[in-house]
């Protein structure tokens, strides 16, 4: 009889998401990975679709489209799933940083490629990884806010190029996932005041909830004259523009920039996380005669990964209450799509997540 305490040994295969085309995703029995030297093994805890992704799926043209064209001209691959959590089952040689057992959030990308396009995401029961990619999470942070770090470093990331200090006034436009990320990050960063600026009452309310110091209703008010009168017609000393993006996806096209750069005062910082592909026009004008600084989030390095971490662990950073919708099973996965592309219909402000598996014996 085999020993009840033994732990069972894992089945030889697993269930992945693997995509035959765009707009055709098919659900299949895959091998169970083996990690090669200086990656792990991870049971996927919880995933979550990125909206990117989903229109990469779709066939449209933004970021990343000609790695998945190039990808899907290599026949049926697993695509996606770049925001997660997971649990270590399985060490390759040499790996020094995790143990069996350890809960993870992983960063987008590394020099081994970018999670879920250069090789296989989270979509999927299990996945091999690149130990540089992941993170021990503590256990003041729940699976389903792991999954939500990758996003938030672009944050943490943005609010280290602002660099902000007690003096400023920093406005987050766009209260999307982003955004209460670039208002919370900020906050922590030591922005002496925060102004968010959206469009749905309910997502208002939050901001004031995670630390906003004051909001503007911006489908009732001027964004740009209230942010003037707030700040005694000065401007804004940073703007984090999240707002951006194809006006067909319920997005502001180029208008939030143009608001961006009007609320600003002389010399100010904006800092740009939307992102519209080719079709993203920055006014030239406003940024060049007023001196206006404009920039991209920094570079994500090790110690900007892990202190995202740690500001979620500590509480600075609060994901949880942006977390709508977690459902249960990799068949979700889906349903997660939909929900995630319909956002504001659900109440949604992050993505729609999917838990694979609950956190247990290694296998």
């Amino acid at each position: 009889m085999p020993d009840p305490q033994e732990p069972r040994p894992s089945p030889p295969t697993m269930r992945a998401w693997i995509t035959h085309g765009h707009g055709d995703m098919r659900l299949e029995e895959r091998p169970r990975p083996v990690p090669p030297p200086g990656w792990v093994r991870l049971r996927i805890l919880v995933a979550q679709p990125s909206i990117t992704e989903i229109m990469l799926f779709q066939g449209e043209r933004t970021y990343g489209h000609d790695i998945i064209a190039r990808r899907l001209r290599e026949g049926p691959v697993p695509l996606f799933g770049h925001e997660f959590s997971g649990q270590v089952v399985q060490l390759g040689e040499g790996v020094t940083s995790l143990r069996i057992g350890d809960r993870v959030a992983a960063r987008g990308s590394h020099p081994a490629g970018i999670v879920g396009f250069d090789y296989p995401g989270a979509f999927a029961e299990e996945g091999i990884f690149p130990e540089g990619l992941l993170a021990r999470l503590p256990s003041t942070v729940s699976d389903e806010a792991g999954a939500a770090i990758q996003a938030l470093t672009d944050c943490v990331a943005a609010a280290h190029a602002a660099a902000p200090t007690l003096d400023d006034t920093a406005v987050v436009i766009g209260l999307g996932a982003m955004g209460f990320g670039c208002l919370q990050a900020a906050k922590a960063a030591g922005a002496g005041r925060t102004i968010a600026v959206g469009r749905r009452k309910e997502a208002l309310c939050l901001a004031l909830r995670l630390g906003a110091d004051e909001v503007v209703d911006a489908s009732r008010n001027d964004p740009v004259e209230a942010v003037r009168e707030l700040t005694g017609g000065c401007g804004a000393d940073i703007v984090f523009e999240c707002a951006g993006g194809p006006v067909s996806r319920g997005l502001a096209g180029n208008a939030t920039m143009i608001q961006a750069a009007r609320m600003s005062r002389d010399e100010a910082r904006v800092i740009g996380l939307a992102f519209d592909g080719e079709a993203a026009v920055l006014p030239y004008a406003d940024f060049r005669f007023r001196s206006i600084r404009f920039s991209f989030p920094s570079v994500l390095t090790r110690a900007l990964f892990e202190r995202t971490v740690d500001l979620v662990a500590c509480g600075r950073i609060r994901l949880d209450p942006l977390i709508g919708c977690t459902l249960d099973g990799i068949e979700a996965l889906p349903e997660a799509f939909a929900r995630t592309l319909d956002k504001n219909r659900h109440g949604l402000v992050n993505p729609a997540q999917i838990r694979i598996a609950m956190p247990g014996e290694p296998g």
